[in-house]
């Protein structure tokens, strides 16, 4: 039975009642004891729904580890109150934003007796907040880095580059005779050939890499953990790409090149602006003698390009260390030559070799990451590894999305930032050296391999 009666304090429960913020009176475990008018309108809930629900229920996952160590501190009196931004999940499924308050109120023996709860529904303001950081970075016209933003995060990382000697390009992109394309076919569709433009030369680079527009039809790009051998071979492949590029526009079909001045460097004294500088010099180059073509020059010629291994270059800087060891010989073997046949396919594929050779690179891949995963499995279930059959669902996910993507890759409705994201970041980075660390533990204990 509801404790709570509009008898135990009539002007609270009036005020409890009407508030135009969402309230609500809520038991130590979570669940509901009595919400408002406001709170229920906000969730999309009857009041008898809601009330047969816990707040853990509409809470977004994300946020709850966070509200729910709130909720300890003050059961174990260590705040008063808490307040927080926090999503909460609507009825109908869409998000809710809202700025929660708590406190606890206690029985006469100093007991938990319930919480209040206020929540206020900011759901606006955070739309308002992201639309306006979107419009501060972002380029009205093509949707990729404005010049501002573009500069800032370009300085950063080549601070950052410097910091750790880190390989690196900057590159000049530019739409050669752009003003005949407005002239011809109007500013529409020269607007369209703008974003064409920058959706292909967004394709052409990874998720890391920094990518805006300078001006005009003038783009930029830096490309990060990359040296003078691959950044010429991914602005090959840009050029390519946009030169097999057709706009199909209400006036026509529209083709248009590329020009491409590039400068790499490492440990560069040289600010950003002056690194910009040296590519637009090798872009005039390229557009003087005969546009459509890349003209590359190094911005530090005395800097000395990293150790590498044929095509294993620092593009996809997967690199095998001592501390990636599992204890089990077979494992790291397996381990450690995925890594190499990773590296070749994605070298494969930023230096636009043909279909064919990366088609057969990316069927030897998921052939071999098949072979471990069998392998690697008996390993951990001979250790006695817990969540084994969990680790094997992981297992088979994994090779469903590698074939799917490869093969949207191979039909050109995958970019190449996505199957870097699928083999460079989530097979190796997240699963080979975060997930299998897991039941490292088992197998160097157990000995078994």
């Amino acid at each position: 039975m509801n404790e709570f009666t509009e008898t135990d304090d009539a002007l609270f429960f009036s005020a409890f009642t009407y508030a135009a913020i969402g309230m609500a009176i809520v038991a130590p475990d979570g669940t509901w004891l009595k919400v408002n008018n406001a709170l229920c309108a906000m969730m999309g809930y009857a009041p008898q729904q809601l009330m047969g629900m816990t707040f853990q229920d509409i809470t977004h996952p994300d946020d709850l580890g966070e509200d729910l160590r709130f909720v300890n501190q003050l059961l174990a009196g260590e705040i008063d109150s808490y307040q927080m931004e926090k999503r909460y999940l609507h009825r109908e499924g869409r998000v809710i934003h809202g700025l929660l308050s708590v406190s606890l109120v206690k029985t006469p023996q100093r007991t938990p007796r319930f919480f209040i709860s206020q929540i206020q529904d900011i759901t606006r303001k955070k739309e308002m907040e992201s639309e306006l950081a979107r419009m501060a970075r972002e380029d009205e016209l093509t949707g990729v880095f404005n010049r501002r933003y573009f500069m800032e995060m370009a300085t950063r990382e080549v601070i950052r580059g410097r910091r750790f000697r880190e390989p690196q390009a900057i590159m000049m992109i530019d739409i050669d005779h752009f003003k005949k394309i407005n002239d011809t076919y109007g500013h529409e569709v020269g607007d369209q050939v703008l974003r064409e433009m920058a959706r292909g030369c967004s394709a052409s680079l990874r998720g890391v890499d920094v990518f805006g527009r300078l001006g005009g039809e003038e783009f930029g790009a830096l490309l990060l953990n990359t040296d003078s051998e691959i950044a010429g071979m991914l602005a090959e492949r840009m050029r390519r790409g946009m030169e097999s590029l057709a706009v199909e526009t209400p006036a026509g079909t529209v083709r248009f090149t590329v020009s491409i001045g590039m400068a790499t460097f490492t440990e560069p004294d040289l600010s950003l602006d002056a690194l910009l500088k040296k590519a637009d010099d090798a872009l005039y180059e390229a557009k003087k003698t005969g546009r459509n073509r890349v003209v590359a020059e190094r911005a530090t010629p005395g800097a000395k390009q990293p150790a590498r291994d044929g095509m294993r270059t620092s593009f996809v800087r997967l690199e095998w260390k001592k501390e990636y060891e599992s204890g089990c010989p077979l494992v790291d073997r397996q381990h450690q030559n995925l890594f190499l046949l990773a590296n070749d396919l994605l070298s494969a594929i930023v230096s636009g070799l043909p279909d064919d050779h990366v088609d057969t690179q990316a069927k030897g891949l998921v052939a071999e990451v098949e072979a471990h995963f069998r392998d690697e499995s008996a390993a951990y279930r001979a250790a006695g590894y817990p969540g084994a059959d969990a680790h094997n669902r992981i297992h088979h996910a994994l090779v469903q999305d590698m074939r799917a993507t490869l093969e949207r890759f191979k039909g050109g409705r995958a970019s190449v930032a996505e199957l870097f994201e699928l083999v460079a970041v989530r097979i190796i980075r997240e699963h080979l050296l975060s997930e299998d660390r897991k039941f490292f533990p088992y197998i160097q204990a157990a000995q078994s391999c």
